[in-house]
Order: C-alpha cells, then structure tokens, then sequence
C-alpha cells in the first residue's frame, strides 16, 4: 500500500503524459498559476471550497483518474491511498480510495474521449476568434499596434525622443537594431521581430511577482515558474525557428525582452497571456 498526497499524484499524472501546465489549462480552462497551486497542495489559493472541488474533478477527469477517490481525499483532508502491481488491498480498506486506472467499460468509450477533447479544441478556438474579432471592433487602428526601437548609442535615444523621422533613419542606419510590432490584446499578442540578429534571445523577468511561463519549440517549451527566489530566465530562439508562442499563466509583474528590446505587454489585460512570436 502506498500514501500521496493530492498534488503528487495530480503531478504524476500529468508528467507521465508530457504535459505542461500550459496544456492543462487550455484543456481544462483552468487558470495555470490555479493548476499549479493544486499540485502544491495549495487549496487556499482558492478562496472558494466549491470551486477547489469543482477544479479537482475537472483535472482528474482530463488526467483519466477516478475523481471520487480525489474529492474524498480533499473533504477527509487525508492522503490519498493506492495499491502497486502485486499488492493486495485490505477488505477493510475503502476500495473507493484507491487511484488505479479505469476499467474500460464499453468499446465504444475511447470514442467518446475523442468526442470530449473535439469538443474542447472548437470551444477554445471559437473563444480565441470571438476574441480577435471583439479586439478588431473596438480597437482605433491607429492604435491597434505600436513600433517599438532602441539603439544601444545614447545619442541615437536622445533623437528617438525628439523627432520620428529620425528614430526611422537611425534604425535603417544600424540592421543590428531589432523592431518588434504588435498588434492584438485581451490575452492574446502578436508581435512582429524585424531586424534582429539570428539566433534571438528571449528574456523573462520578474521582481516581486511569481508565473508560470514557456516558450514552444524552445529549450523552455516544458515551462518554468519565474518567481522572487528565480527572478530571470534567458532562451534563445533557434535559427530555424520562424514561429514561437510564448505563455504568461501571470501577466502582471512580468517583464519580457525579445532581441534586447522590452516588449509593451500593456494591450494583455488578462490576467494569462499568450504572446505570438513571429521572426523576420
């Protein structure tokens, strides 16, 4: 017999499969920071009981475990009890508590499955274009995207802030200054990079604030959690890499530079964000 607690077990589940927190949150519509907090056995993070349960049955059912067995765990506050191959279980033992894998009950249930997860990819892309459409309506083109450059010489700043023109000429001066172009909010960004050097650097930061970030086709793509005690990460974009995602499971406090430049990140008003990399 063998004891986890809840967050171990969910933790387990999830790595077995390769998954990131990333994609549990789009498949269960979970914020990523929440998922994290029920993996570290930090329920108080959420302030309402209803929703910690309603939270646990989700994940363990996209996870393919037995929920009943993980509510009871959460309302007894009590480790959650299971057996390995070649161990027998207690008559006296509460079969109800032990997570094992379902049995299949009928043939056509991995068809069902396919349904759900068919189900969950148009919601979320139905979201996704509502959310384009609705940024597209009540956004001024004139202000649906903004140039951001810098020059690494102190005079050349001087004259971005004075005149536009010359901040144009200064950049097509100098075809190490990268440009970054973005266009989107609500929690979806897309940027373009213009005039970087190859390979490009990605660094994120945080001061006081803690998130969960990754960056797909990366060495970051299986994530990591910036926090306090882990304030910056550096990745570098391979050179053959044209298209990356970038995911924020928290926006706020979190400073992101992409080929040196400091990327305005003012447009996500989502508490996540993803941020649509496109490199030139």
């Amino acid at each position: 017999m063998r004891q986890k607690s809840i967050g171990e077990v969910l933790r387990e589940a999830r790595e077995s499969r390769g998954w990131t927190f990333a994609d549990i949150q789009r498949m269960t519509k979970i914020q990523a920071r929440l998922v994290q907090a029920l993996e570290y056995n930090d329920f108080e993070a959420i302030p309402d009981p209803d929703y910690t349960r309603s939270f646990l049955q989700r994940y363990a059912e996209v996870l393919d475990l037995d929920a009943s067995v993980i509510l009871h765990a959460y309302d007894s506050k009590s480790l959650v009890v299971y057996y390995e191959a070649g161990e027998e279980p207690d008559a006296s033992i509460d079969l109800r508590r032990n997570v094992k894998p379902k049995k299949a009950r009928k043939s056509y249930l991995p068809l069902i499955y396919l349904l759900l997860a068919a189900i969950f990819i148009l919601i979320f892309v139905a979201y996704i274009v509502s959310q384009r459409i609705q940024n597209q309506a009540i956004t001024p083109p004139s202000t649906s995207y903004s140039v951001v450059s810098s020059t690494s010489d102190s005079s050349s700043m001087a004259q971005t802030t004075e005149t536009a023109p010359s901040s144009t000429s200064s950049s097509s001066s100098e075809p190490s200054t990268a440009e970054l172009t973005t266009s989107g909010g609500g929690s979806n960004l897309e940027v373009m990079v213009t005039g970087a050097s190859k390979p490009v650097e990605v660094e994120l930061s945080v001061t006081t604030a803690t998130s969960w970030v990754s960056l797909s086709d990366t060495d970051l793509a299986g994530g990591a959690t910036l926090s306090p005690e882990n304030t910056t990460v550096t990745v570098t974009v391979p050179e053959t890499v044209t298209n990356t995602t970038l995911t924020l499971g928290v926006v706020e406090g979190v400073t992101v530079r992409v080929a040196g430049q400091e990327l305005d990140l003012s447009a996500l008003t989502d508490q996540s964000g993803y941020i649509s990399l496109t490199i030139e």
